[in-house]
């Protein structure tokens, strides 16, 4: 796309060559390259067109994107005018995202930190991010095409706008913005945090947080970053996040997370944890520092398993037991955590007769498959396999016999007969439906698991993270621009956590679950209200507000007349920046200064 505004063509510049076409149109190539072509064993030019000759001055030229990748410090802004801008422009879910930042009040930290046109941009993105549910930069011209924006003059920033952008966002941006964050918090209040973490592909192999791991899909080996995110499980929105080197296991990075939270002035505070975070150090971390944790071991785990037996048959039928929000019975009982253990823990056993039939099925059913196999291996040498799995389950008895192949003694150990061992099976089968809970601070069962469960929302974060707002890979090429990106992401996730917390707020006082009140949903619909521009110039709301969007507006405390009056100051203030451009030639026709003119097909350079 060429500009309407003109620069001056670069001189004294060899590389620089113009070429008029049969449109009367001459255009301004720029050699970038070389290349030796063996075939005609001469080397040809490769050249990029970077412009247009403005015909009423030849020593200017209206600018496209190659130009200003080849020659930066001639770049100027994009401008827009109707002629770029779409005659229908959604505004549901811009208005939404803008009520909620009043609350918040980000979009007034990013333009206080990076000026109106980059904190705008910003929030324009991570606008972006949760509407189109994808972090391509290069699609981010399509979208501002048709939609309004938080940028002082919702200009269309084309995606080399967005790339500088991202390698002008610093890691001390970040810091600072989460320090203000969590400031805005109330301290004095006991918070849950619940700590997760995951990991996301990155193919560029010059980024130094990018190592081989172990990814959550299972493949080892692949190049990954790793992301952890502090959830408050009560507000459900991210507290901070850390992003960190992919080869460091979820284990040995608690450490370094408890120090955040500390030096953010976080002391009433307690950890939900999952099990991939237990090991004595971090436990006795956690109390040298005074935080309380809740954290799930599995019950069939030996540390555990007898604390489970010792309490079996005493409150699976029990009615004073029963947490109903998750058909469950629990009970506590205290212990010593681990060998050496100077507190008193509190572990809190359950027991789901629904966990129970699936643990039972798929016991029986692994069970039968491993018998299946150890059938096949009868009578047949099995020294080369891995019997351990077997052994666990079955008492195996071998034949050895030295035979002599290729000049060398080996032995050969063949399966004669197998038998269950009906004592671990009896005990794994008697394990089947319960679940434990250890809590340092002393709580009920049904406390213990009401909390645990909050988590949920931590998981829902990440699922949003990397299917919900498109960042499952990082789609970059430097460490500058990867952590960049992941800042806006975190504001992003911040905005649709707090849309995913209002609508689960009014599915649970509703007591009805309607097919349409999930965050996508909510978001398809609100992008369906749309100005229209007819023939005054002007934009309008384009249909009146449905039943279904009015229900969804009261979610976020709003109603179709605050809409209409959002809808209102939209277009008012389009019209402003459209009239804004327009100035009379010589004929008195109103002609626009920054008027677009259509984009021209790159013509294939030939020698």
């Amino acid at each position: 796309m060429y500009r309407r505004i003109t620069v001056p063509i670069p001189e004294g510049n060899s590389k620089v060559t113009l070429k008029r076409m049969p449109d009367d149109n001459t255009y301004v190539y720029y050699e970038y390259a070389r290349e030796y072509r063996k075939d005609k064993k001469y080397t040809v030019p490769r050249r990029a067109c970077i412009g247009k000759v403005d015909p009423r001055d030849p020593s200017r030229m209206y600018p496209n994107e190659k130009s200003y990748e080849y020659f930066p410090s001639e770049g100027t802004e994009d401008f827009n005018t109707p002629a770029n801008r779409s005659s229908c422009m959604k505004v549901g879910t811009h208005a939404v995202l803008g009520w909620l930042d009043e609350g918040f009040k980000i979009g007034g930290w990013l333009r206080g930190r990076f000026g109106d046109k980059d904190g705008g941009l910003i929030m324009d993105l991570a606008s972006y991010l949760i509407i189109t549910e994808t972090n391509s930069a290069q699609h981010y011209p399509s979208y501002a095409y048709n939609h309004a924006l938080f940028t002082p003059d919702m200009r269309i920033y084309s995606d080399s706008k967005v790339g500088r952008l991202f390698s002008e966002v610093s890691r001390d941006d970040a810091v600072a913005f989460t320090e203000w964050w969590n400031g805005s918090k109330d301290h004095r209040r006991k918070i849950y945090v619940s700590y997760d973490s995951s990991n996301k592909y990155c193919q560029a192999g010059d980024i130094d947080m990018v190592e081989c791991g172990h990814s959550k899909r299972g493949v080892d080996g692949e190049p990954i970053f790793n992301l952890s995110i502090a959830f408050d499980v009560k507000t459900r929105l991210p507290l901070f996040y850390e992003d960190y080197l992919g080869s460091i296991v979820d284990v040995s990075q608690l450490d370094c997370m408890v120090d955040k939270a500390k030096a953010l002035g976080y002391r009433n505070l307690g950890f939900i944890l999952d099990r991939g975070y237990f090991s004595r150090g971090n436990i006795e971390y956690l109390d040298k520092n005074g935080y309380p944790f809740l954290l799930m071991v599995k019950g069939r785990k030996a540390l555990v398993s007898s604390l489970v037996l010792g309490v079996k048959g005493s409150f699976e039928n029990d009615r004073e037991c029963f947490v109903w929000e998750y058909s469950a019975n629990g009970t506590t009982v205290e212990a010593r955590l681990y060998e050496g253990d100077r507190r008193t823990r509190f572990f809190h056993i359950f027991y789901s007769a629904y966990r129970c039939s699936l643990e039972r099925s798929g016991a029986e059913t692994m069970l039968a498959r491993l018998a299946q196999e150890l059938e096949r291996y009868r009578g047949k040498d099995c020294s080369d396999i891995d019997m351990e799995k077997y052994e666990q389950f079955f008492d195996l008895s071998f034949l050895e016999r030295a035979v002599k192949e290729k000049g060398k003694e080996r032995t050969r150990r063949i399966l004669v007969m197998f038998s269950e061992k009906t004592a671990v099976t009896r005990r794994l089968i008697s394990l089947c439906g319960y679940f434990c809970i250890v809590s340092s601070d002393r709580m009920t069962a049904r406390e213990a698991l009401v909390l645990y469960k909050s988590r949920d929302g931590s998981e829902k974060l990440f699922a949003a993270d990397k299917t919900f707002i498109g960042s499952r890979s990082a789609r970059v090429r430097s460490e500058k621009t990867l952590r960049a990106k992941t800042f806006v992401e975190f504001i992003a996730l911040i905005l649709r956590s707090q849309i995913y917390s209002q609508v689960c707020d009014h599915v649970k006082n509703l007591r009805k679950k309607r097919n349409y009140l999930n965050v996508v949903s909510v978001v398809e619909e609100l992008e369906k209200i749309e100005l229209l521009r007819v023939g005054d110039g002007k934009y309008h709301l384009d249909h009146a507000i449905t039943a279904r969007q009015k229900e969804i507006l009261s979610i976020f405390g709003k109603s179709d007349s605050d809409m209409k009056q959002r809808c209102g100051e939209l277009a008012k203030r389009l019209c402003e920046i459209d009239s804004a451009g327009i100035r009379t030639d010589e004929s008195g026709r109103d002609v626009r200064d920054d008027a677009s003119v259509e984009d021209e097909e790159e013509p294939e350079w030939q020698e």
